[in-house]
């Protein structure tokens, strides 16, 4: 009883930091992609906190937007602030418990008009190393692959997270950068930029040590 109270209350207060980040927040986008049709977006875990924001904007500008979510308790955090952003959290298992899941997306995604957003390299990385599943998702079901970066102005950086978990402090500017790069084959994956600002351009965010700070696809 204690453990719901406490997740109950988690859910609570992540959920009004993310209200009023969104009412506070500046977002600049620098878009290269044709909406409309279902895709395949793409974001690196340490950006899953304000991709609830971003995907909940995408939804209005092209089909209703499906999140990949770990299938264990961390994803029950992540799953309710998906909602709360008007997303749908597809739980899907770790290791090769996954195969079936992923079967039935792809499956899902003949039969549907719905785009799926995941985590690169998610749920527990390495940073900054892309998994295939997007790239297998976007070759199995003929979707673009479109890939999301961002960058702010003034953000925490929990340093001690493997992925560097990134938490916008309010009244910050956002910059999202979407590209879409067709179809992609998952042995054929191409460097993708991890920031929405050039390599040369300094980070804002302050650090920060601790780690329990949930997300989609939280490690």
């Amino acid at each position: 009883m204690k453990k719901k109270t406490g997740e109950s209350a988690l859910q609570w207060l992540f959920a009004k930091y993310l209200s009023w980040v969104e009412r506070t927040v500046t977002i600049r986008w620098d878009e290269d992609n044709h909406y409309g049709d279902s895709q395949i977006f793409g974001f690196w875990h340490e950006d899953s906190f304000f991709m609830n924001l971003v995907l909940e904007k995408l939804a209005h500008r092209t089909t209703p937007v499906d999140v990949i979510v770990t299938a264990d308790t961390r994803g029950n955090y992540i799953e309710d602030m998906v909602k709360r952003c008007g997303g749908n959290a597809l739980r899907v298992p770790d290791g090769y418990k996954a195969f079936a899941a992923l079967k039935k997306i792809v499956q899902d995604s003949y039969e549907k008009t719905h785009s799926i957003a995941v985590a690169l390299d998610g749920p527990l990385g390495p940073r900054h190393e892309p998994k295939k599943l997007a790239f297998y998702l976007s070759e199995h079901a003929g979707e673009d692959f479109v890939g999301i970066s961002l960058s702010y102005s003034s953000c925490i950086r929990i340093t001690r997270r493997w992925d560097k978990y990134v938490i916008p402090l309010p009244y910050t500017e956002v910059t999202v950068a979407v590209k879409n790069y067709g179809i992609v084959k998952k042995n054929q994956i191409p460097d993708l930029p991890v920031s929405a600002l050039p390599a040369a351009s300094p980070a804002p965010c302050t650090e920060d040590g601790g780690e329990k700070v949930p997300g989609i696809l939280q490690g």
